[in-house]
């Protein structure tokens, strides 16, 4: 007979699997570049993009900008 704590272990169990199955995507290589989205130069693009471009993400500044 399974019990209330049995049945806790089984559904972690699948839900720790199903996260590292999750986890193991390949990571795509990157090359240095100039996005063709934004323009900026940045040490690692994916598809011709970088990061904040291919996440959607909001630009604050530039990635390599130097004040001067």
């Amino acid at each position: 007979m399974v019990d209330l704590v049995d049945a806790a272990q089984q559904l972690e169990s699948e839900h720790l699997a199903r996260a590292i199955a999750a986890a193991r995507v390949p990571v795509p290589e990157g090359i240095p570049g100039e996005c063709e989205s934004c323009g900026e130069d940045m040490p690692r693009l994916v598809d011709g993009r970088c990061a904040p471009c291919r996440d959607g993400r909001m630009r604050i500044a530039r990635f390599h900008s130097v004040p001067g």
